[in-house]
């Protein structure tokens, strides 16, 4: 058992021909819903109540440290030294590395992350908490808030692959800036439901306010406003 990381790591450090290291960071592990996020270990409930022996489980590491060496091809011997979450990785690419720094990404969805410090903090208003990175064996575990959002960059693609309104996506902000507002037409992208802070899987998306002046530059600007809102 493992994520996407620790089967990466497997296979480049030998897989199960070459004695493979089965190793995961607290980032990826702490989105299976095994892990206690302040031990930083595999939490025996957790995997007892979901029914997985822990001898699958690969080892919890941090998320900067040396867990093998690549074993074949023109990279053979370089050291794998690093591995963090998708989200928890960007926010260590923008640099948000103190206490009250915050990331905001947008992509097919959108994620905003908070970093809390060493202490995990769990939000009243449907916020995600979750490990941020651990940067050596040694080192503190620092801790984010997470805002989930499904639906971003995803709505673009939706106006053109399934609405046609437009042909190619560039198109948004030429035809967005052409209107001044959406003139009361509000877009709400819950294609696969609504994340943080609802936490609605059973909403579906809905296009609201239209009247007989509304046309397809009022629905993009929008959408483009409803990735904004969210």
């Amino acid at each position: 058992f493992g994520t996407v990381d620790s089967w990466l790591i497997y296979n480049l450090t030998g897989g199960a021909a070459n004695g493979g290291v089965h190793v995961t960071d607290v980032t990826n592990a702490s989105r299976t819903m095994l892990m206690n996020i302040h031990t930083l270990k595999w939490d025996p409930e957790l995997y007892n109540f979901f029914g997985i022996p822990p001898t699958i489980l690969p080892t919890i590491c941090s998320s900067s440290e040396i867990y093998g060496r690549i074993t074949e091809g023109p990279f053979a011997g370089v050291p794998i030294s690093g591995c963090l979450g998708d989200q928890q990785a960007a926010l260590v690419g923008q640099l948000c590395m103190s206490k009250g720094d915050a990331k905001n990404t947008y992509g097919t969805g959108c994620f905003l992350l908070y970093n809390t410090g060493t202490r995990p903090v769990f939000s009243r208003h449907g916020l995600l908490t979750t490990a941020a990175f651990k940067l050596g064996k040694n080192k503190p575990c620092v801790y984010a808030l997470e805002g989930s959002v499904a639906i971003a960059g995803a709505a673009i693609n939706w106006l053109k692959d399934c609405l046609g309104v437009i042909s190619n996506v560039q198109e948004v902000e030429t035809l967005g800036r052409e209107v001044t507002s959406t003139h009361g037409v509000y877009f709400v992208p819950a294609f696969s439901g609504l994340l943080a802070p609802y936490w609605r899987h059973d909403a579906r998306g809905v296009i609201c306010g239209l009247s007989q002046y509304a046309d397809r530059r009022h629905i993009i600007r929008a959408t483009l406003e409803a990735i904004c809102f969210q």
